[in-house]
Order: C-alpha cells, then sequence, then structure tokens
C-alpha cells in the first residue's frame, strides 16, 4: 500500500496490483493494512482467500482456486467434490434447489478453493474463506459441527463427499 512518495499510501483500483482483484471488500482490508503498516506494525496483505461473488439468481461465489488451477499447482493429488443443494433440507424448504457447493483440495487434504452457485452463496462463502486462511483440511470442516438444517452444511456435506463418506444426497 506504500507508493514511492514518502507518507503517501494508495489502497484499492489505483494500486494497479496484478493479485489485487478490484473489489470494495478487497479496498476496505488494504486500508486496514495500510493503517497498520503506518502505526508501525507487521502487516501484510494476503490476496491467497479473497471471496469473489455474483449477486445474481442464483448467487454465485468463490474463493481460491479452480479445479483445473489447483490440479497445475498441486499435481494428481488434487481432489475435489460437490454437495448439491437438492440435498439440503434447508434449501428444498425455501424453495432453493437449484446449484451446489465445490471443494477442491490439495494432496494434504487442505481446503484451496470453493464454489458455490446457489441460495445465499454470498454469505456461506464466509466461511470458506476463513477455512482458506487458517489452511484448514476437509477433515477440520468434517469436524466442525453446522446448525440443523442450514444452507451452511452444504460446505460439510461437500467435505464429506472429497473424502467419499456423503451423508446427504439428492433423490
Amino acid at each position: 500500500m506504500r507508493t514511492n512518495v514518502k507518507g503517501v499510501w494508495a489502497i484499492g483500483d489505483c494500486i494497479g496490483d496484478p493479485r489485487s482483484p478490484k473489489l470494495a471488500h478487497v479496498a476496505f482490508a488494504q486500508a486496514e493494512v495500510a493503517v497498520d503498516t503506518i502505526l508501525g506494525e507487521d502487516a501484510v496483505m494476503n490476496y491467497d482467500a479473497v471471496p469473489n461473488v455474483v449477486y445474481t439468481h442464483p448467487e454465485l461465489a468463490s474463493v481460491g482456486l479452480t479445479e483445473a488451477q489447483a490440479k497445475e499447482k498441486y499435481g494428481d493429488s488434487v481432489k475435489a467434490a460437490r454437495f448439491p443443494f437438492a440435498a439440503s433440507g434447508r434449501a428444498l424448504a425455501l424453495g432453493e434447489s437449484a446449484g451446489a457447493t465445490k471443494i477442491v483440495t490439495a494432496g494434504d487434504g487442505r481446503v484451496v478453493g470453493v464454489h458455490i452457485a446457489g441460495p445465499q452463496a454470498s454469505e456461506l462463502i464466509a466461511e470458506a474463506t476463513l477455512a482458506m486462511r487458517l489452511e484448514a483440511t476437509v477433515e477440520d470442516l468434517i469436524a466442525t459441527i453446522h446448525a440443523h438444517p442450514t444452507l451452511a452444511e452444504s460446505l460439510r456435506g461437500a467435505a464429506l463427499s472429497v473424502i467419499g463418506k456423503p451423508i446427504d444426497t439428492a433423490r
């Protein structure tokens, strides 16, 4: 966020960093890093876990790598699986059963990407972003108790599918 002019800092679209998506929430995070750095803290902007959302119907949200990008980076040990919202009791109750949650993992089980097309994807992506930020594994997601019935269970459902132990399936 520091520019080449002493005492001048920049955030958002104007910084021209190709790693930086032009999103308001990225600019907010950059502002916090800039302020922390100005105050003498050792702050660094991390672009590895930045959520992207498209406010369509159904909503689209993603964080991290696609399956193809993960295979390019990590090789054939990459695993991916989907949990369809048609298998979610909450989605069915809402009448919003179109779409799915997809998890992409590296060979060591770390979550390296999550992609959601479906109801409230813009809200659901936060847990996935946190999982990536904390370098969580699918086992961590599976061990996390989710309230039932909720749309958030789709992340756990996809994690269970990654290890070949799906619990809920669409009829």
